[in-house]
């Protein structure tokens, strides 16, 4: 994930964007204090500074396993898996500005957050473009494992509805399966298919 970071998020900080190693101290360890408690300052592998003080106490981090963001000291703080999304959106804002809507599953549930980029927009969509390859490639990850599970000898075969689902979602996010396709496929193996894809109908 590390390689993802540098390839995919500038070191701009005109932009708010940071990547280790050259993310200055001051703003790391003031976004752990302020809102990433839970984070070791060895795990910041990019940081996003969403303040006009650009002391980021609001903003994001990101590790190798998760983001870690709040858009200001109003809204609540949210920790997200690379492993939990399921869906990456850049919108631009009403009144100027944009955000990213992350589509997050956890268990049987789907919801969407918000990541805010009302004070600079110009760096959304590089969180975009490296979420959304996060996303897939910790797909790609479950897929293979899968796949490795498959090949080992085994006495009565039962299907594993998690491997089959994630297998399913990385096909579609490709866009080689349709949502209609997804939704019937999730249904033979037993999985909602409206909690588990964040889609109705």
């Amino acid at each position: 994930m590390k390689r993802l970071v540098e390839t995919l998020i500038p070191h701009e900080p005109g932009l708010g964007l940071y990547v280790a190693p050259d993310i200055p101290r001051k703003k790391v360890r003031n976004a752990l204090r302020d809102y990433a408690q839970g984070v070791s300052e060895s795990e910041v592998l990019a940081l996003y500074d969403a303040t006009w003080m650009e002391n980021a106490k609001d903003g994001a981090v990101f590790t190798a396993d998760r983001l870690v963001f709040q858009n200001n000291d109003f809204s609540p703080v949210q920790d997200v898996r690379y492993a939990d999304i399921v869906g990456v959106e850049g919108k631009r804002k009403l009144m100027g500005g944009r955000n990213i809507t992350l589509q997050v599953n956890r268990g049987r549930a789907t919801f969407d957050v918000i990541l805010d980029f009302s004070f600079r927009p110009g760096a959304c969509q590089y969180v975009v473009a490296f979420l959304q390859e996060a996303m897939i490639r910790v797909l790609d990850e479950e897929g293979q494992e899968g796949g490795a599970a498959a090949d080992a000898p085994a006495g009565d075969v039962s299907t594993n509805p998690v491997e089959v689902r994630a297998a399913l979602k990385t096909l579609h996010l490709r866009g080689v399966l349709t949502s209609s396709d997804l939704r019937a496929m999730l249904r033979a193996i037993g999985v909602s298919p409206d909690t588990d894809t964040g889609e109705s109908g």
